[in-house]
């Protein structure tokens, strides 16, 4: 009997037991799924005390060191550090570490020919090889190394030829360049528009060869590294909305591709009507002004609006009034049509304070000479220069 009840005594004992540990790992295991844990991705990162990069330096933390997530806020992360002796929290950038929050963070390859290994090491096989700004998934990053899922396939990619989303981001935010797509593409893309560094037809969400050439021609007139990357100091300048700089052909740049061949005495003359204020885009120079059309009924007889307009106007056919015939774009109520014209002020003078001392002819195609009343084939041969300069490719 004594020893069956000390038996039932050490079977009672045994079962708190394991409640109070179950209970423990319960509480325990609540604890760490709460914990957000980063890798720190670069090699002795500085650990500061506020986030800022002129606070003091608490300590510098080894590639691959593991620390606990407190919080993020503008670009920083608060953390917690152990060195072993102590626990350090502070302040580090959030390009040097790598927190998996959302279960998956998305980069992008930064160059040709990057190996997917099989495993985290040069040594290890390679699965396939990646191009300059293949989107890829991270899920995870061991000793320098992230762990990509690309498309089907599933391996390692060193740090260095990834470029690593913002957190919460699933785009790049800070490197856009050749190759990429998507919704930040095509934000940069129509910001260069607005600005007439790019064709509106050239607004693809796509970074091809003319949105890098629209950046490379961005970047040179803000006196940045002109490489046709837009990394951070690009994008900042770009949708810096107290730069104001646009180059001196941008309306000729915003309507390239989009024009068209429009028969004078089939709609021309209706389209540009008369008392219409529109721009001319000269094919050769790129160089822009506006004009009034007043009259004509093969042609539009028309002028420059202001005196700044008529400098331009000047400045394009080299200084001086000519009867040479010029290849130009008219852009009106939203269409960009082939046309030519002459810069030679002639007969009547609507306005005199433009400086234009009488009115130019803006032909379209098939429109005539009043004198003659046959179509100019040196008018003509322009038209269709300008149409080819500027049609859709």
């Amino acid at each position: 009997m004594g020893d069956t009840m000390w038996c039932k005594k050490i079977t009672y004992m045994l079962i708190a037991l394991a409640i109070v540990l179950a209970a423990v790992c319960v509480k325990t295991n609540a604890n760490a799924a709460s914990v957000q844990y980063g890798t720190v991705t670069g090699n002795d990162a500085n650990l500061r005390t506020e986030p800022d990069l002129g606070s003091d330096i608490l300590a510098k933390m080894p590639i691959s060191a593991r620390v606990s997530v407190l919080e993020y806020k503008d670009n920083w992360y608060k953390v917690v550090y152990s060195n072993g002796t102590e626990d350090i929290t502070g302040y580090v950038r959030s390009d040097l570490l790598f927190v998996n929050t959302e279960g998956t963070r998305t980069a992008y390859v930064t160059e040709d020919d990057v190996k997917l290994r099989g495993g985290a090491g040069t040594s290890s096989y390679i699965i396939t090889k990646l191009k300059a700004g293949q989107p890829v998934k991270i899920k995870a990053m061991v000793s320098g190394w992230y762990l990509c899922v690309v498309g089907s396939n599933i391996g390692y990619v060193h740090r260095d030829y990834l470029s690593v989303s913002r957190p919460g981001s699933t785009t790049l935010e800070r490197l856009l360049m050749p190759g990429m797509s998507g919704i930040e593409v095509q934000r940069l893309q129509n910001a260069l528009y607005d600005r007439g560094f790019l064709s509106v037809v050239d607004i693809t969400s796509y970074y091809g060869s003319k949105t890098r050439s629209a950046v490379a021609a961005f970047q040179s007139a803000c006196g940045l590294t002109s490489d046709g990357i837009a990394g951070d100091a690009t994008i900042a300048s770009l949708y810096d909305e107290a730069n104001t700089v646009t180059p001196e052909n941008a309306m000729f740049n915003r309507v390239k591709g989009t024009v068209e061949l429009l028969d004078w005495f089939e709609g021309g003359s209706s389209w540009l009507k008369k008392g219409a204020y529109f721009t001319i885009i000269d094919v050769k120079t790129g160089m822009s002004f506006q004009a009034r059309r007043f009259g004509g009924w093969y042609h539009a007889d028309s002028e420059p609006v202001t005196a700044q307009d008529t400098a331009i106007m000047k400045a394009i056919s080299g200084g001086s009034w000519s009867w040479n015939r010029r290849a130009i774009w008219v852009y009106y109520n939203g269409k960009t049509v082939a046309a030519s014209m002459h810069t030679m002020p002639h007969m009547a003078n609507p306005t005199r304070s433009n400086n234009f001392d009488g009115h130019f002819c803006v032909h379209l195609l098939n429109s005539k000479v009043h004198e003659t009343s046959r179509a100019c084939p040196r008018h003509q041969a322009c038209v269709m220069q300008a149409y080819n300069a500027g049609k859709a490719d």
